[in-house]
């Protein structure tokens, strides 16, 4: 696999062979799921890429976000189940390695320490959809179709998908939504809050690239600290989150990043 950091800048974009593409736009990386004739379905082998390639550029400190989006007319129908029927099928115990592996995916995706942004185009189904709410910021297409189609097909939801729809939408909807295995649109995901918000098809890559510049313009440190705390908030109580908010501060403080912000501040309200 090719080293994030020997790639050029937007003008530059590597392949890397297992169906997914890295591009850079300055301090924005981009990583686009490429296997647009099978709607960008993951095969093991992707999902293993995708594992190394979130460590690369975890590792880069010349990125400061993270895109995910799709070749073509999909972000990812999810596991490539034409793959399976001609494979012949599973064993229970490649069953549960395989979706436990695409758990932990969607966890290192989750953990990754700088905001991450879908940009999620067209056809989103099955465990991708956790790809997509697994992020900091998540964008829809006008477009876009979101498939929590498990029941249709004898599963339960994997990848996830049962840990972030009861807290996105609710149980009550959560279960609604697995029990009916309907997609649904973009302006429904909106209304139920699994997006923070829809865009016409055509600004999808432009909202997301403008996002992202703005946000690597921010302190490095403190919105990987801040991101950290914003996740853990959900599991913990009022104390432990004020706890942590403190250690961070403390530590921020002494920082140069925080003390060129603070100076760039009173600088401008001088101005004012």
């Amino acid at each position: 696999m090719s080293d994030p950091s020997t790639l050029r800048r937007r003008s530059g974009q590597a392949s890397l062979r297992t169906g997914l593409l890295l591009e850079r736009d300055g301090a924005v990386a981009i990583v686009r799921f490429n296997r647009p004739e099978r709607l960008n379905a993951f095969t093991p082998e992707m999902n293993l890429a995708l594992a190394d390639l979130l460590r690369a550029l975890r590792d880069d400190e010349a990125v400061r976000v993270l895109i995910l989006t799709g070749a073509g007319r999909a972000f990812s129908a999810g596991a490539d189940l034409k793959a399976l029927v001609a494979s012949g099928g599973r064993s229970a115990a490649v069953g549960y390695q395989r979706v436990k592996a695409a758990g932990l995916r969607i966890a290192e995706l989750m953990e990754f320490p700088k905001p991450t942004i879908a940009a999620v185009n067209g056809v989103v189904a099955g465990f991708a959809c956790s790809l997509a709410f697994a992020c900091d910021v998540v964008l829809a297409a006008a477009s876009a179709r979101f498939g929590i189609s498990f029941s249709k097909i004898g599963y339960v939801p994997d990848g996830g998908v049962s840990y972030f729809l009861p807290r996105l939408a609710g149980l009550p909807r959560a279960k609604e939504l697995y029990f009916r295995g309907e997609p649904i649109t973009a302006a429904e995901a909106d209304r139920i809050g699994l997006v923070n918000r829809v865009v016409a098809d055509e600004r999808l890559m432009g909202e997301a690239l403008e996002l992202a510049r703005q946000i690597a313009e921010r302190p490095a440190a403190a919105l990987r600290m801040g991101k950290a705390i914003l996740n853990r908030s959900l599991a913990a109580d009022y104390c432990t989150v004020i706890e942590l908010e403190a250690q961070a501060q403390g530590i921020l403080g002494t920082t140069e990043e925080h003390q060129q912000a603070v100076r760039a501040f009173a600088e401008r309200s001088r101005k004012d």
